[in-house]
């Protein structure tokens, strides 16, 4: 078997959310209502923040969001309110 030197990609912490936090306190997030995503300064780390999450508490297994358990997206929703405060953005056109 050849040892690669090359570097390879490491699971992602999110440590620098918790250092901001720290900081500041939680993270705020504005939610489009139209589109329901995110938007804003902290959009990439929020975004981030859930692919964390889903990965760690969510089994690979699971084909369909629909077959997560209430438990586990309650689990999910609950780590998102201590980490980040959610503003939906009324848009004025």
């Amino acid at each position: 078997m050849v040892e690669s030197s090359q570097k390879t990609r490491e699971a992602t912490r999110m440590k620098h959310l918790a250092r901001k936090q720290l900081i500041k306190g939680k993270v705020q997030v504005e939610i489009d209502p139209h589109t329901r995503r995110a938007k804003g300064p902290n959009q990439n780390d929020f975004v981030s923040y859930l692919g964390v999450l889903a990965r760690s508490k969510v089994s690979i297994l699971e084909r369909n969001w629909d077959h997560v358990t209430e438990a586990d997206k309650s689990m999910i929703w609950q780590d998102i309110c201590v980490s980040y405060l959610l503003h939906l953005c009324i848009l004025t056109h």
